[in-house]
This record gives structure tokens, sequence and C-alpha cells, in this order.
């Protein structure tokens, strides 16, 4: 039995399967059938585990270092690109089996990785269905240039142009914008800041980030209230919600949480990382952003976009509620927060999928 669509991400951070789950909702909406693939499971555990460990301890424990490598690693045919394609392609192999078995019309990737073994097997002539590359953030690394891949759909931003400075071909890039799930969308604007200012701070999927200097930031902050989330670390949420009743700041502290748009919506502001999801999320729901002590290299490069965008500002953690202050004492927040939305398209999601049945379309067409 064939499938419609096959959306593969790889739980590198929560980004990535978000941009899976989001574009799968917006297919489904469509009456699509459709598979969502985690690109781990067709992995030895050891390689995933290893995959993961080594992107958080290197963002963590040595960011400059890790901000150092990503930058060396931007450019198409270095020394080292062999080696690393011969090893995701062994470990990973499974991978473009599994997706074969699916019988889809098309596939769609949120993660880079997979494109490494589905664009070989594209090329091999093992998978029939066109394959899109779906950038989240708001760059374009090289590694997204992977050949074998018949289109890439991008964010909004520089993030074309760097990707044809990879090699690929202008024609094959459409600009969707990074796909978000439609209750984001749904978050109604702020129409006025009340007394007491409710901020969201977020780590992220899996708990990472200076989240105890964040909350002790505000000690000094009058008339705020925290939520802070903080993702697949029970242990962070524990010492979170201490460290918040030691410094005096009234905080909800959450683990995971399943619905984020909720906690968005009723939130004047977001504390976060720079991930394109985190990012594109709150832009979406039309919030200013405080980007906390964001890591070099793509972070970075996300939090260009939200400052350059005059949707928010930089700041260290031990700043972040000096920085909240100031905004909201300068009557910035409202301006930030209707400019926020201006950056990023409506139904990004619809967008990708859409042209992905264009993949189908026109492969049906060379076929004739």
């Amino acid at each position: 039995m064939s499938t419609d669509l096959v959306v593969v991400y790889s739980p590198v951070g929560g980004g990535h399967k978000s941009a899976a789950l989001a574009t799968a909702e917006a297919a489904r909406a469509r009456g699509l059938s459709v598979e969502i693939v985690d690109a781990f499971a067709h992995a030895p555990r050891w390689a995933g585990e290893a995959y993961v460990g080594a992107h958080l301890t290197g963002q963590s424990a040595a960011p400059e270092l890790y901000g150092q490598m990503y930058f060396a690693a931007n450019r198409r045919g270095d020394a080292l690109e062999p080696v690393r394609l011969g090893i995701d392609n062994l470990v990973f192999g499974g991978l473009a089996e599994h997706v074969r078995s699916l019988a889809p019309r098309a596939i769609i990737a949120t993660h880079h990785l997979p494109l490494v073994v589905l664009g070989r097997a594209r090329r091999k002539g093992r998978l029939d269905a066109p394959l899109l590359g779906v950038v989240t953030d708001y760059t374009a690394h090289a590694c997204w240039a992977e050949r074998g891949v018949d289109a890439w759909a991008v964010p909004l931003g520089g993030a074309r142009a760097e990707l044809a400075g990879h090699g690929v071909p202008l024609a094959r890039i459409v600009q969707t914008g990074i796909p978000v799930r439609a209750a984001f969308e749904r978050i109604p604007a702020l129409g006025s800041l009340p007394r007491t200012l409710r901020v969201l701070v977020t780590s992220g999927g899996f708990g990472h980030g200076p989240m105890t200097r964040i909350v002790r930031s505000f000690a000094d902050v009058p008339n705020v209230e925290l939520t802070v989330v903080c993702g697949a670390a029970e242990r962070l949420a524990t010492r979170i919600a201490r460290e918040a009743e030691l410094a005096g700041v009234p905080a909800r502290v959450l683990g995971f949480e399943k619905d984020m748009a909720a906690r968005v919506a009723e939130a004047h502001v977001v504390v976060g990382k720079a991930g394109g999801l985190t990012v594109t999320e709150t832009l979406t729901a039309g919030r200013a952003m405080i980007v906390a002590s964001a890591v070099p290299g793509n972070e970075k490069l996300n939090e260009a976009f939200v400052v350059n965008g005059g949707a928010g500002v930089a700041a260290d953690a031990d700043d972040v509620g000096r920085a909240v202050e100031q905004l909201r004492e300068g009557t910035q927040l409202l301006s930030m927060a209707e400019r926020a939305r201006t950056l990023v398209p409506r139904d990004a999601a619809g967008a990708v999928v859409l042209a992905a049945l264009r993949l189908v379309s026109c492969a049906r067409q060379a076929a004739a």
C-alpha cells in the first residue's frame, strides 16, 4: 500500500521533529496520507546516542569550538567529506530501505542527515519518489546541499542565496518558510501589556542552556511572572524550581510541554535559545523574543535574523531580566511583537507540502 508523503526527521534537538509534525499536520489537513519516520530508529542505538551527545556536548561544554567547527565545515568538497558521507551511509543505510517499503509519492526531510542516505538512494535508482529537503534554520549550511535531492524548501532571508552558493541551482530552491503547527498562527496578537508581565523561558526539547542564570536574572525585576519549560530534563525542573524560590522569583516550572503553542499564547515575551523552530514559533505567534546566550554557528545566525528584523534582542543569560525590564519601560515589546509576524510567511507547512506535490507532478510529466 502506498503513502502520499513520508516525512523524515532526526532527533537532534526538538526542532526537527516539530517541523516534521507540522508538515504532517498540514498534509493530513489536505487529505493526504503521511508516515513520520525517525531516522535514528534505523541505525544502531549507539550511533544515535553518540550523534546527539556530541551535538549537545559541543553546544553546552565547548560552544566556541562548536562554532569554529560549524564554519570550518561550511563548504562542499572538504577533505573529510568522503569519510563523513561513507560513515553516515554505512550507519544509517537501513533508512532508505524502510522509506522505500512505504512506497511514498514524495519524501520530505527536516534534517540534513537523512538527505545523505536518501539522496544516495535516489542517485542509485533505489528510490523512485522525489526528495525535498526542508532547511530549519535561517541559514543554509553546506551540509544541506547533498547530491540526489530534488528540491529544497528554505525560510525567508539569506538561506536561498547561501544554498545557491553551495552549488544548488536556484530553480530548485523554494522559499516556503519554516513549517510550524497551525496552532501558533491562531494565537491572538498582543493588544496591550498588563502591569504584571508574563515571561516564557524555554530551554528547547533537551533542557539545555543556562536556565538557572536566566531565572536568577529576574531576582530584582518587579511585576513579572515566569513560566519555565525545562524540556525532557526532569532534574533541571527540580533545580530551577528551587533556584526560583531562593531568588524570590515567581515562577511556574514545567518539564516537557506537549502544548507549547498554549504556553506561548499566554506569554507577553519569550526567552529562549535561537533554535530555528523556537524562533519561528515565537515570530509566528507575534511575540517579541529575548535570545539568550546563543551558541556560535546556526544559533548566532538565527539570532541575527530576529535582532536585525526588529523582533527581539540578544542578551547574556545573566542580563535577561534587565533586558526585559528595559524593553518594557521603553514600550518596545509591543512594537517588536507586531514586527515579529511580518518576518515569517503564513502556512509555511502547507507551502512545504505543496512544494513536495509539485515534485510529484513534475516527475509524472517527465515520465509521460
